[in-house]
């Protein structure tokens, strides 16, 4: 009985190694020819350009907002529809107590000073009653006017909103986008620096090995690339976040992106389309942004709202006629109409309209402090942005230098090492200089090109 599970087991293992069902890698090996996943292989790749206008057309934020302006034609319709006035059709069926027939329901008979018959019986006590009424405003002390024009700016108001939550969208897709550009730079930085360690590994671990290296060395090895390693786990679970957050700007299912971000940092050369001083920028900027706007179209309407309240002090005219018929089962009927002009003006409203338009005025002063208050902040902010993009552009130059000598320094650190002329520890401090001067020169490069949107941001000119 032993021997024949031994058989069967010999057979089951010989089928196992010669079957092509079983990939490779269960015994050790590394899988060869592998497809790759469909759901990656569809993935478009995607630069700055292609994700900012997927961004414009997909997130939900600056859709929201774009309704606005759709809401505002509505008011701008509602508010031009009070020129025509007004035109209604009543109609109405009511049933009565056989004693409270109206008086003009019943047949009075009078004979020698008194009723002989009222003719109540000769009704049922359904009466119906039917008519339409006609309202049109001649003049309103401009209330109708200035209300038309509020609505029409909050239209122009909207757009402007659309315009900056646009411009904060565009900044904040470039901004990771750039962010994404430095980690896999930080990432194929690291990698190489743990090649270079792996083989400044095989050359210690040889030298150890006849005796011209001491242990220490290679425990410095592996302790540095440990290192190396964690710095890279850490960098591909930043990217993976900030591939998150690029998704939910861009409006998609975060993990299950149709996308791959594609681009080379050191490669991008967006530029301002003309230089110009601080100055200049700021009086730009003063003309261009969203905000700016907004609160300006918040302060015409605010004029327009304090008109509107002074109205109420003025004569209402309007042309106002009614037809209205009455009858019922057993009746004839009975009609009324009339047409005319009419004025109205208020004598006393308990000093509610001096107040409510004094509350108007003060609103308008708030408005205007804000406006002063914004201007200031909208200027500090593009000093700042400008600013912060000299100064990067500065960092790149210096950064460029230090990558140059740390990669001088690498090479002939490794070429002592190789020929025993220098001890571990210089090779290690090399790798790690020329591995912060890589990222030194990612970041900066980085921030220069985050740093030049946020100006353009700042200034009010954002393009695709």
């Amino acid at each position: 009985m032993l021997l024949r599970e031994k058989i069967l087991l010999g057979v089951f293992v010989l089928f196992m190694c010669w079957s092509p069902a079983i990939p490779s890698f269960v015994f050790g090996q590394e899988p060869r020819n592998v497809k790759e996943d469909t759901s990656q292989t569809a993935r478009t790749k995607m630069g700055l350009p292609e994700l900012i206008r997927l961004a414009l057309k997909q997130n939900p934020g600056l859709s929201a907002i774009r309704k606005e302006v759709e809401v505002a034609d509505q008011g701008i319709l509602a508010a031009k529809g009070e020129h025509f006035g007004r035109i209604n059709l009543e109609a109405s069926d009511f049933t009565y107590g056989p004693d409270n027939l109206p008086l003009a329901m019943k047949t009075l008979i009078v004979e020698q000073g008194r009723i002989v018959r009222d003719g109540a019986g000769e009704h049922n006590n359904n009466l119906f009653s039917f008519g339409g009424t006609i309202s049109i405003p001649l003049y309103t002390g401009g209330r109708i006017t200035n209300q038309v024009r509020v609505e029409e700016l909050g239209k122009e108001l909207a757009a402007h909103r659309v315009a900056h939550t646009r411009d904060e969208l565009i900044f904040n897709v470039a901004s990771v986008y750039y962010n994404i550009l430095k980690i896999q730079d930080f990432i194929r930085a690291t990698q190489k620096s743990k090649e270079q360690l792996l083989e400044s590994k095989r050359v210690v671990h040889r030298r150890f090995s006849v005796g011209k290296a001491a242990k220490v060395d290679v425990l410095k090895v592996n302790t540095r690339l440990a290192s190396v390693k964690q710095l890279l786990i850490r960098f591909l679970n930043a990217r993976k976040v900030l591939h998150g957050v690029l998704e939910v700007l861009l409006g998609e299912k975060v993990g299950v992106s149709r996308f791959v971000v594609s681009g080379d940092l050191r490669s991008t050369s967006t530029s301002l389309t003309e230089q110009l001083s601080l100055q200049q920028v700021q009086q730009q900027a003063l003309h261009r942004r969203p905000e700016l706007l907004v609160v300006k179209k918040e302060v015409e309407m605010q004029e327009k709202r304090i008109r509107i309240r002074f109205a109420e002090h003025l004569p209402n005219i309007s042309v106002k006629g009614q037809a209205q018929g009455v009858t019922g089962d057993n009746s004839k009927l009975f009609a009324q109409q009339f047409a005319g002009v009419f004025f109205s003006i208020p004598l006393f409203a308990g000093g509610t309209i001096d107040a409510k338009v004094s509350q108007e005025r003060l609103r308008f002063t708030k408005l205007q402090h804000t406006f002063t208050q914004l201007t200031l902040t909208i200027t500090q902010e593009v000093q700042a942005a400008y600013l912060n993009m000299l100064e990067a552009e500065q960092r790149i130059a210096a950064a460029q230098a230090a990558l140059d000598e740390g990669k001088e320094v690498l090479r002939i650190e490794a070429l002592k090492v190789r020929e025993g002329k220098s001890i571990i520890e210089n090779l290690l401090d090399a790798q790690t200089a020329q591995l912060q001067a890589e990222q030194n020169f990612s970041a900066a490069v980085a921030d220069y090109q985050i740093q030049l949107m946020a100006l353009k941001k700042a200034i009010g000119q954002i393009e695709v």
